[in-house]
């Protein structure tokens, strides 16, 4: 359950780590609650955006297939080494924004996805070897529904599975001899979220209760990876390398229920950024007669987000190491 409850969560952080969105914390009663829903969110994108990127296209496949009919069919599960701040019991500043420390818990960062690919040209000889071979890569990212209860309420308009797809261009087709080395290029995306939550602290002097709403959050991950792979009988040997690219939208409104004679205070904006991150992994796989059991481990880093008031034990840019386990089959 926590586990569903963090890709949820995590999910929702994909607002907030837009230059717009900063700009649009106008001061007033409500600058504070914006501005510490941007930081929150912003601290949080870059661990869900790794765990739905992961590292290869197609889990322990680092060549192409060699033309049509060759399939793969795979489907992974990822975790990124993340960290999720303690929220409890926040109240929001009405004198303007007000910059806070928040204590932060070590949290993996779970997704599930199902990646195919299916063989379109051969590619032309080269000795030993082929060059210039395609393939058409297709996947799916899954969420599951939220659990019941708590103070944050989600919904999926859009459903819980979104599609992607790309393609695999090969450098090298793999022989006896010969690694598989290609270059791919693969477009995924989250599901479409609409998230909201609140706070319930008593009101003071000076600070309030108040609730925050997401609507139709959405989020594209692009990514490239120069890969490479051999298969040594029973196991085989990944490696790959390359940059990720994580886009997202949303709708954003917060409210602050301060005391008499200030009242209900709300205020509304729209955001969207783009970040690039370097990717870099390594894995092996067991060969079975039908598939392959495949794990994998790799790390992020690089990339930039505008600067942060509120912080939560580390910078929102950090790098973050993850791992994957799948199975994958094929001809």
């Amino acid at each position: 359950m926590r586990i569903r409850h963090s890709i949820v969560v995590a999910g929702a952080a994909f607002v907030a780590w837009s230059a717009p969105v900063q700009g649009q914390c106008a001061a007033g009663y409500t600058q504070d609650a914006c501005q510490k829903t941007v930081d929150l969110f912003n601290f949080l994108t870059p661990q869900i955006s790794t765990a739905l990127s992961g590292g290869a296209a197609t889990i322990g496949q680092g060549g192409v297939l060699g033309g049509f009919p060759h399939w793969t069919l795979g489907v992974r599960a990822s975790a990124v080494n993340g960290s999720f701040p303690t929220m409890k019991d926040v109240s929001f500043s009405t004198t303007g924004a007000k910059a806070s420390s928040y204590a932060a818990e070590d949290q993996y960062v779970p997704m599930a996805t199902i990646d195919g690919s299916i063989g379109i040209y051969k590619g032309f000889p080269l000795g030993i070897t082929r060059v210039g071979g395609i393939d058409a890569l297709l996947s799916a990212t899954y969420i599951p529904s939220a659990p019941e209860g708590g103070d944050i309420t989600v919904s999926l308009p859009g459903g819980s599975t979104k599609w992607g797809g790309g393609v695999r261009v090969g450098l090298l087709q793999e022989s006896i001899l010969v690694p598989g080395v290609a270059f791919t290029y693969l477009q995924r995306g989250l599901p479409t979220l609409s998230v909201s939550g609140s706070s319930t602290v008593s009101s003071s002097a000076g600070s309030a209760p108040g609730t925050f709403e997401l609507k139709d959050l959405t989020m594209k991950s692009k990514s490239w990876r120069v890969s490479a792979s051999k298969s040594f009988m029973a196991f085989g040997l990944q490696a790959g390398a390359g940059q990720d690219t994580y886009d997202n939208s949303v709708g954003l409104d917060v409210t602050v229920n301060a005391a008499a004679p200030v009242g209900t205070q709300h205020a509304s904006a729209t955001a969207s950024h783009s970040m690039k991150r370097t990717n870099m992994y390594i894995g092996g796989s067991l060969n079975f007669f039908i598939g392959r059991l495949v794990a994998e481990y790799g790390q992020v880093s690089g990339g930039s987000l505008p600067a942060a008031m509120n912080s939560f034990g580390s910078s929102p840019t950090a790098s973050r190491s993850y791992f994957s386990v799948g199975l994958r089959t094929g001809f």
